[in-house]
Parts: C-alpha cells; sequence; structure tokens
C-alpha cells in the first residue's frame, strides 16, 4: 500500500507542466512586443504612463483587465487552455500606440512565461535597471502559486525610488508657487476653476521636467485630469492699436507623469511632476505653458508659463 501511495503521488508532481516565470524591464517602441501566458496565470503590463484604452483583437480567448487605481497597469491572461494567440492595442494618455503579440502555448507547453512586464521611457536618466533583469527559475505549476507572487504596482514603483518618485517629494515639500489660471498673463485671477503654478525647471538638453502645484479654488472637490503641455504663440490684432492675444497652439507629447492625488477638495493642494522632450525649435513669439484643466470644464484649464534656467539639481551637482 505505500509503495502504490508513492508511485500516486510521484504521477501527480510528474502531470504538473513546468513553467518558466519570468520578471523584466524594457524600453517603449514601436514594434509588436511579445507576451508569453498560460492558463491559470495573469501577466502583468506596467507602462510609462496612464493608459487611456485597451482593445483585445479576441476577447473571446483572453481577458485584459485595466483600473483607474492603477492608471498605468493592465493585466492579461488567457481564457482557454488550447495554445492560441492574438493582439492587443493599449493606448496612453498622451497618444501613444503600444502593440503586443499575446501568445499562449497551451496546456502541454512548457515555456517561459511573462509574469511582470515592466515597460520604461528610452534614453531616460529615469530608468532604473532592476535586479529582476530576465532570470528565469524553473518551477512546477503547483510551487508557481505558493512561491512566486506578483508584486504590486505600488511595490514596483517603491522598490524602484526612479527620479520622478524624488523629484515629487521635494516638490510635496516646497513652498506654494506663484499660481495661474485660465488668463495665463495675470497670476492669481478671479474666477477660475483650477489654479496652477510651477516651483522647478529641470532642464535637461532634450528632455525637461517640472515640478508643480495645482490647487481647488471652488467650494467642491474636483477631479485633476492628466497635465498636458502646450505651445501657444502670441500675435498681434487691430487696426489702430494692435494688441496682442495668443493665436496659434499646438500640444506637446508628455513622455512621463506623476500626480501626488487626483482627487482635491475646496482649498485643497496637489503636487506633480511631468516629463515632456524639449521642442527642437520655437517662434520668439511663442511660449511653453503647463496646461492643468479639471474633470468638469476641460475647457477653462489653467495655463502656467514654463521658463527655462538653471535648475536646483544643476547648482547642487556644480558645488
Amino acid at each position: 500500500m505505500k509503495l502504490l501511495l508513492v508511485m500516486t503521488a510521484a504521477t501527480v508532481v510528474a502531470g504538473h507542466a513546468q513553467i518558466k516565470p519570468v520578471v523584466s524591464q524594457k524600453a517603449v517602441n514601436d514594434q509588436v512586443n511579445i507576451v508569453r501566458l498560460a492558463a491559470r496565470f495573469t501577466t502583468a503590463i506596467r507602462l510609462p504612463e496612464p493608459v487611456s484604452s485597451v482593445v483585445l483583437g479576441d476577447p473571446g480567448k483572453f481577458l485584459a483587465e485595466h483600473s483607474e487605481k492603477e492608471p498605468a497597469l493592465v493585466l492579461v491572461k488567457p481564457i482557454s487552455e488550447e495554445a492560441t494567440s492574438s493582439n492587443l492595442l493599449i493606448t496612453t494618455v498622451s497618444g501613444r500606440h503600444l502593440s503586443f503579440l499575446l501568445r499562449n502555448e497551451g496546456a502541454g507547453a512548457q515555456p517561459p512565461v511573462d509574469f511582470v512586464l515592466t515597460y520604461r521611457t528610452p534614453d531616460s536618466f529615469l530608468i532604473a535597471e532592476s535586479g529582476l533583469g530576465r532570470n528565469e527559475v524553473p518551477v512546477t505549476e503547483r510551487a508557481a502559486f505558493q512561491q512566486v507572487r506578483v508584486p504590486s504596482a505600488s511595490e514596483v514603483e517603491t522598490s524602484e525610488r526612479d527620479g520622478i518618485t524624488v523629484l515629487l517629494e521635494r516638490q510635496q515639500r516646497a513652498a506654494l508657487p506663484v499660481l495661474y489660471g485660465r488668463r495665463a498673463d495675470t497670476p492669481e485671477a478671479h474666477g477660475d476653476l483650477v489654479k496652477a503654478g510651477i516651483s522647478e525647471v529641470v532642464d535637461q538638453g532634450q528632455e525637461v521636467l517640472v515640478l508643480f502645484s495645482v490647487v481647488n479654488p471652488q467650494s467642491h472637490a474636483i477631479q485633476i485630469l492628466p497635465p498636458q503641455i502646450q505651445l501657444a504663440g502670441k500675435v498681434k490684432k487691430g487696426f489702430l492699436v494692435k494688441r496682442g492675444r495668443w493665436g496659434t497652439s499646438e500640444q506637446l507629447a508628455v513622455r512621463e507623469f506623476r500626480l501626488s492625488r487626483k482627487r482635491i477638495g475646496p482649498g485643497e493642494r496637489t503636487d506633480g511632476v511631468v516629463v515632456f522632450s524639449r521642442p527642437s525649435f520655437k517662434q520668439s513669439n511663442e511660449t511653453l505653458f503647463l496646461q492643468i484643466a479639471e474633470s468638469g470644464a476641460v475647457d477653462r484649464p489653467a495655463l502656467a508659463p514654463i521658463g527655462f534656467g538653471v535648475s536646483a539639481i544643476r547648482k547642487e551637482d556644480s558645488q
């Protein structure tokens, strides 16, 4: 009887397909990214900026989940155990489109399985290489559930302690900057639905970081939308007396941003950091603005002018 029990247990263990869980970091690219999946396993895809939409090629074979509580995280998993594949298209708030090929090799296969895929902006000093790398550890399916735990998005973000997190914490400790409303020429104007001000501009050449604060002047709570960068030009109009008016405007792509919180009550403050690519050139009559709006009035944003100069980080480094 003991021999029979031992043989039965060995058969059960051998019946479990071995998998190789992989946790890796990659640079954001315009190519089709392959995601290796397996039945009864969920894969976490974390992007460098919040996601605006997720589209599956075959919803009958795969599931994709996205929550506003984790705006930069997408969870995917196969529905069936049969070998199948489909595509996944993710669009971010800045308009970037990322394409993925979801591949499930089937129940009998033993391929590596992507547990966590963290994508970072390429050529950025904010990229922090993780020690996780491309390590692959073969374990049984049962052991994977017991020993391998997928870290949450907040745990991954906290463990990395990237540059944006450090700058955001510094902005939270900073004094409130001069606030601007809808009329960018006049600070502290009345009648604005939201006000924003810039404390510091970190000029890294091709990449620019802006540390800012937002205040709610209304008598009720508001929801702050992702920050935008606007390049606006002033034109002079008038028959006898020509006066400058803001005319042409262009939205620049935001590479990454972070807000301490999106919902703020009456008179409350939230802080943030936004990263964008510096335009290769601009006209003399054009100015860069940080554009902040609340969800209830996207047509009445606050515009805070962005000035360039030697940042505090550069000063500290030169001493």
